[in-house]
C-alpha cells in the first residue's frame, strides 16, 4: 500500500514538526503544522572537476601524475583519466580533494567508476576531519574486500559492473562530524590490504578513474558531471502513475499495485559466504625481497622468517622469484619443513596451506647436487578467512574465493557456521556449485537438500531451520567446490504472490 496520506493534498502534522527533509514531502506552511506532496526531487554532487582530474586546484596527486591523455569512459565517450606513477617503491599512490563539506548526522554516499590496470584494487576512503570511512574493490570481480566504519553492520557498500572492465564503486556513511575540509582519497593497491604497493617503474599506468560524485544520499544516484563547482539536478515527479498520486486527484489505488514501490531483500545473514575474506599482510618482506640462494649444490641454503604461522589455520602465500639455475625454491613451514609449494622457473606462484605447529616460515633450494642460483622478488602471506567465520573440518578448504572439499576424508566432515538461524524460521538460500562428485548435503540438525544432486549451477531453495547452526557435509571421498553462498530470512516477493 502508498504511505498514509500520498493521496491528499496535505496531512495535518503534530505541531511541533517545523520541516521535514524528504523528496516526496516538503513544508506545506499551514498554521497546523501541515506537509504536502513535493514535486521535485534534488541531488547535488559536491566533488569539482568531477571527470577531471587533471585540475590541479581540486585535485591533489601523492606520488602520482595523470596527463592530458584521455580514454574510453563508461559512458563511450573519450573522457577518462589514467592514474599513474610518479615515484617507484614501497609508498601511498594516490589522489585527492579537499575542501568538501558534510553535517553530522547526515548520509553520504561517495561513488567513483573505476578499471584496472598495472595494480587491481582500489580504495575509496572520506575523512570528516577525525574519521575515515573506507571501502576497498576488487577491480577484477568488483568485490568489495575490506570496509571500514559504513552504514550498518555490514558497512555499505556497492558495486555496478559495466562494460569494458568499468566498476561503479560506492560506500554509505553517516558522517559523525561538521566540517568544510573533508577530503576524497582514491588510493590505487596491489591487494586487498597493502596501503604501499611496491611501484618498480615509474611512469605506468595504475587503474583509470572517471566520474567521482559525494551526494547527500543512502545509496549512488545517476551520475552528475561537475566542472567548477558542485551542481544540483532537479527531476520534476511527474504524476504518471495510477498507484501512486502527486497531483491531489482521487486516488483508487489497484488491488494488484504492479510494480510500484520497492521489495525489500533481507540481508544475507552467512558471513564470508564469498570466501574472499584474507587478512592483512604478516610477513616482513624486507627479509626476502631482493634476496638472493646459490651455491654449489654441495650444501642446502634456505632463509628462515619466525613468528608466521599459527597451527591449524590456512593461509595464502604469493611468491615472485627468478630460477637463474639449478631445480628451483622450495617454500616450507617448519612443522617437520612441511612443504608448502615449489617454483621451478621464474614467475608469481600463489599456494594455500593449513599451518603446522612450527610457526616459521622457510624458503630453500629444492635439493639436487648441481649449482642453484636464485632471486626472490617478493613474498606475501595473508590468512584465509582471518575472522574464522568457517569452521572447516578435515579435508575442507577455502582457496581462490571458493569453498573446497578434496575428497581426502574417510568418514562425514562439515565446514559449518553456528548461531546463525532460528529454528522453525524459513531461510532462502542459493549456493553456486562450481564441481561435484559423491555425497554432499547442506544440513542444520536433519538433511536440508543434497548438493551434489542439483549439479553444476546457481541454484537457489527454501527450508526450515530445524537447528542454530547450518554446514556444508561431505560424506568419504565427496569432492565440492563452491561460490557464493547467501541465506537470508524468507520474504515473500512478488514473483511469489
Amino acid at each position: 500500500m502508498p504511505r498514509q496520506g500520498l493521496g491528499q493534498i496535505n496531512v495535518a502534522a503534530p505541531e511541533n514538526i517545523v520541516a521535514i527533509d524528504d523528496v516526496l514531502w516538503e513544508d506545506f506552511g499551514g498554521s497546523g503544522g501541515e506537509i504536502a506532496v513535493n514535486y521535485q526531487e534534488t541531488r547535488t554532487n559536491v566533488v569539482l572537476h568531477s571527470q577531471d582530474t587533471t585540475d590541479a586546484e581540486a585535485w591533489t596527486k601523492t606520488n602520482t601524475a595523470i596527463d592530458s591523455t584521455l580514454y574510453e569512459a563508461p559512458d563511450n565517450s573519450t573522457t577518462a583519466n589514467a592514474i599513474k606513477s610518479n615515484s617507484t617503491g614501497e609508498k601511498s599512490y594516490n589522489i585527492i580533494q579537499s575542501n568538501l563539506s558534510v553535517t553530522a548526522g547526515k548520509t553520504y554516499t561517495a561513488s567513483v567508476h573505476l578499471k584496472k590496470d598495472a595494480l587491481g584494487f582500489a580504495k575509496l576512503r572520506f575523512n570528516d576531519g577525525t574519521i575515515n570511512y573506507s571501502a576497498t574493490f576488487n577491480l577484477t570481480t568488483g568485490a568489495n574486500v575490506q570496509a571500514g566504519n559504513l552504514i550498518g553492520t555490514t558497512n555499505k557498500t556497492s558495486t555496478d559492473t559495466m562494460d569494458d572492465g568499468w566498476f561503479r564503486c560506492s560506500m554509505t556513511f553517516q558522517a559523525q562530524n561538521t566540517t568544510s575540509s573533508g577530503f576524497l582519497r582514491v588510493s590505487p593497491q596491489a591487494d586487498a590490504s597493502t596501503a604501499n604497493p611496491n611501484i618498480a617503474v615509474s611512469g605506468i599506468v595504475l587503474i583509470y578513474v572517471w566520474g567521482f560524485q559525494l551526494e547527500e544520499s543512502i545509496e549512488a544516484t545517476s551520475y552528475i558531471v561537475t566542472t567548477t563547482e558542485a551542481r544540483t539536478r532537479t527531476t520534476t515527479l511527474n504524476d504518471t502513475s495510477d498507484v501512486w498520486d502527486f497531483d491531489s486527484a482521487n486516488l483508487m489505488p489497484e488491488a494488484d499495485p504492479d510494480s510500484e514501490g520497492v521489495w525489500e531483500v533481507p540481508a544475507n545473514i552467512v558471513l564470508n559466504g564469498d570466501y574472499e575474506e584474507l587478512g592483512s599482510e604478516i610477513i616482513n618482506n624486507g627479509i626476502f625481497a631482493g634476496a638472493t640462494i646459490s651455491g654449489d649444490g654441495s650444501s642446502f641454503v634456505s632463509i628462515t622468517q619466525s613468528g608466521v604461522f599459527t597451527n591449524g589455520k590456512q593461509y595464502k602465500v604469493t611468491v615472485d622469484v627468478t630460477i637463474n639455475s639449478g631445480l628451483g625454491l622450495k617454500f616450507q613451514d617448519g612443522a617437520n619443513n612441511e612443504n608448502i609449494g615449489f617454483a621451478t622457473t621464474s614467475g608469481s606462484y600463489t599456494f594455500y596451506f593449513t599451518a603446522g605447529s612450527n610457526a616459521s616460515f622457510i624458503i630453500g633450494r629444492r635439493t639436487g647436487g648441481t649449482p642453484f642460483d636464485s632471486l626472490i622478488n617478493s613474498v606475501s602471506i595473508k590468512q584465509v578467512d582471518p575472522n574464522d567465520r568457517w569452521s572447516l573440518g578435515t579435508s575442507w578448504s577455502i582457496e581462490d574465493g571458493k569453498l573446497k572439499n578434496d575428497g581426502t576424508n574417510t568418514g562425514f566432515q562439515s565446514a559449518q557456521q553456528n548461531n546463525v538461524t532460528v529454528v522453525g524460521d524459513t531461510y532462502e538460500t542459493t549456493v553456486t556449485i562450481e564441481a561435484t562428485s559423491g555425497a554432499v548435503e547442506l544440513k542444520g540438525s536433519g538433511v536440508y537438500t543434497r548438493i551434489d544432486t542439483l549439479g553444476v549451477g546457481t541454484h537457489t531453495f527454501t527450508f526450515v531451520a530445524d537447528s542454530t547452526n547450518i554446514r556444508f557435509t561431505a560424506a568419504a571421498s565427496a569432492t565440492i567446490t563452491l561460490d557464493n553462498f547467501t541465506l537470508r530470512e524468507y520474504a515473500i516477493q512478488p514473483q511469489d504472490v
